[in-house]
């Protein structure tokens, strides 16, 4: 199951809803019930929640990680914080591609994911914050 609403902020049909998320911060939380470390172990399995797949080596500061879309479209970031089982920050880069790997001007943005123990099991709170200058050359 992907989630478009989030990996394609400007592709949206909705016009409206388009020009508000140029601002490029979204902030989104559920109470998931699971521990931490239970709940750590969805929230890195991408493609259980946010995307088709994931191919990454590892999680860690540095390491690369590509996500892919049932329509073919391909994006990578960066892993640049994490601190299992509570954090995990990643980087997009600049561009995605489409299904025959032509490149796409994206927002460059920040991602962060934080797990908070509650009584119902765990908050997930993420938040992408666009970087400075991110939208330069792209178009709605």
């Amino acid at each position: 199951m992907c989630n478009s609403m989030v990996a394609y902020p400007l592709r949206l049909r909705n016009r409206a809803v388009a020009l508000r998320m140029r601002a490029m911060h979204i902030e989104k939380h559920v109470v998931l019930a699971a521990a931490p470390a239970e709940a750590w172990a969805v929230v890195v399995d991408f493609a259980s929640w946010f995307c088709h797949a994931a191919d990454m080596s590892a999680i860690k500061p540095g390491a690369r990680i590509q996500f892919s879309w049932e329509d073919g479209t391909t994006r990578a970031a960066v892993f640049e914080d994490v601190d299992v089982p509570r954090f995990l920050a990643f980087r997009w880069l600049p561009f995605a591609r489409d299904e025959h790997g032509d490149p796409i001007p994206r927002p460059q943005a920040r991602v962060e994911i934080t797990l908070t123990a509650v009584d119902e099991g765990s908050e997930m709170h993420v938040v992408e914050r666009r970087l400075d200058g991110a939208l330069a050359g792209a178009s709605a």
